[in-house]
């Protein structure tokens, strides 16, 4: 997982993480209770099934942005998988 900021003033950061920390069974209940938080239940299992379904897409699709933001004067954060 990449995480990029670019940034307007300064320099631009970029900070990887190995996928294998955040897309794994732990992670599976860090993501169940984010989603709870929204009043969204899901069980273990289907949490379990998200993150492997998160793993599968990833292999199939290299460098996909799993989220974009640019804001109105030009700064952007781009997380990729």
């Amino acid at each position: 997982m990449k995480i990029l900021v670019k940034r307007i003033v300064g320099k631009d950061k970029k900070f990887e993480i190995p996928t294998g920390l955040v897309l794994n069974p732990f992670a599976a209940g860090w993501v169940r209770k984010s989603l709870k938080s929204y009043g969204i239940n899901i069980t273990k299992q289907q949490a379990i099934s998200l993150i492997k379904a998160l793993n599968r897409y990833r292999r199939r699709h290299p460098d996909w942005a799993l989220v974009e933001v640019e804001s109105t004067k030009g700064e952007a954060v781009n997380i990729v998988l």
